[in-house]
């Protein structure tokens, strides 16, 4: 009866072990994508940098390129979590030293947006509304993709992967981005619809608020140590 219940229980632990080995292969491949489809905002921000001479996309874009060191941190941890069999907490060690390196790709981002923002105020080239919306779209498609993966690993956890963290911010902060990026959607098509707006000034305005926005979210990272 024990060599009985003994044998039992080793076939439910590796029953256990295989669903655990299993959903971290599906978690590690959907990081793997989520990460791949970052790389999206480098082409946002071209565009946005050589055709639209528009620096709300330009912020826009730097927003979603931060986010190619977020995605790739948890698609590496997750690599490390299914191929070395890492603990949870060996990940979150990793995530801790992560912060401090995130958080300053932010604010560099920021300076450089809002640097651009001041000249752009008082530049003569025109903003051109056609290019602008070529890239916030670009961007728009790479958040839309981010969101389903991420409502993807959600549900691949009973919705309780909201309750972690790190997986919590990656869904506000990218949820944030597409916010941003609607913004700057609709600065591009009233700049098209209506050529008399002041276009020039509005578009720097939109991106200083911008980064308001963003850094006020990397000041709730370091205080509250979100990732």
């Amino acid at each position: 009866m024990s060599h009985g219940h003994n044998h039992g229980h080793h076939h439910h632990d590796l029953t256990q072990a295989h669903t655990h080995s299993e959903k971290s292969l599906h978690e590690y491949r959907n990081y793997f994508w989520l990460f791949a489809v970052s790389l999206i905002s480098v082409g946002e921000f071209l565009i946005a940098l050589l055709y639209a001479n528009s620096v709300s996309a330009q912020a826009d874009a730097i927003h979603s390129i931060t986010h190619i060191a977020l995605y790739g941190l948890t698609f590496w941890v997750s690599r490390q979590i299914y191929i070395r069999k890492m603990d949870v907490m060996g990940a979150h060690h990793y995530r801790e030293r992560f912060t401090i390196g995130y958080v300053g790709l932010v604010f560099l981002g920021l300076t450089w947006i809002l640097y651009t923002s001041i000249v752009n105020l008082f530049s003569s080239e025109h903003v051109l509304g056609s290019y602008m919306l070529i890239s916030v779209t670009v961007g728009l498609i790479g958040n839309t993709l981010a969101l389903i993966i991420l409502n993807t690993i959600s549900k691949m956890h009973g919705g309780a992967a909201n309750s972690h963290k790190m997986h919590r911010w990656l869904n506000l902060d990218t949820w944030g981005d597409f916010a941003f990026s609607v913004i700057v959607l609709v600065s591009s098509v009233a700049a098209m619809a209506y050529p008399s707006l002041p276009i020039n000034t509005i578009d720097p305005v939109v991106s200083i608020a911008g980064v308001a926005w963003i850094g006020w979210s990397g000041i709730q990272i370091v205080r509250k140590k979100t990732i």
